[in-house]
């Protein structure tokens, strides 16, 4: 009999990690625009985050249409932007002081690179890219850039820039239990691939 999935994120009880999520408070506004093709896939980490961040929004799309709400809010409310663009500045030396909430994109480079491409709103925000984030402790996706990171692994680093105060650790213990249990689900064979 096949097992149900957690009722809380949706997936198999044996690479589920809700147990493993603590919550994390001090965070600031944090939204993640999550591209569509992202919402099912069992190794995303956003469902970290949602389960230790109770705060953080999650609007999933790709137009302006989709994040039209966001877009009005961020004429009202200074915002930032994750995201490596030409105009972007390293967020370990910026000033980020006048920045209220934090934008994030969820997807493969292409994907975050259509929703950014797609809403002019988010281009005539500041832009931030990583300039000493530290590697990346996902193993078990593939990545095409040596500097990737995952989205969980990109709102720790980026709460450890702004929020000093704020404990992000919960996110990588719950990060590490995720490898842990996908690993463990995969033949040896397959798992040596990530030793």
């Amino acid at each position: 009999m096949r097992q149900a999935p957690c009722p809380r994120c949706g997936v198999h009880p044996n690479i589920c990690v809700c147990d493993a999520c603590q919550p994390i408070s001090g965070a600031p506004p944090l939204w993640v625009l999550q591209h569509p093709s992202e919402v099912a896939q069992n190794k995303g980490t956003l469902r970290i985050a949602t389960a230790c961040l109770p705060d953080l929004r999650v609007l999933v799309g790709e137009t302006p249409a989709d994040f039209e709400p966001l877009a009005i809010r961020s004429q009202q409310i200074p915002m930032g932007l994750i995201y490596p663009t030409t105009a972007s500045a390293a967020l370990e030396s910026a000033p980020v002081a006048q920045v209220r909430e934090w934008i994030i994109l969820d997807g493969t480079w292409r994907k975050a690179s259509r929703i950014f491409l797609s809403n002019p709103w988010l281009n005539a925000l500041p832009q931030f890219h990583f300039n000493a984030a530290p590697p990346s402790r996902y193993r078990i996706r593939k990545a095409s850039r040596d500097d990737s990171v995952s989205t969980v692994e990109a709102i720790a680093h980026l709460l450890s820039q702004v929020a000093p105060g704020c404990d992000y650790d919960p996110l990588y213990a719950a990060l590490d239990t995720l490898v842990k249990r996908q690993l463990a689900q995969m033949p040896p064979k397959v798992r040596q691939r990530y030793d």
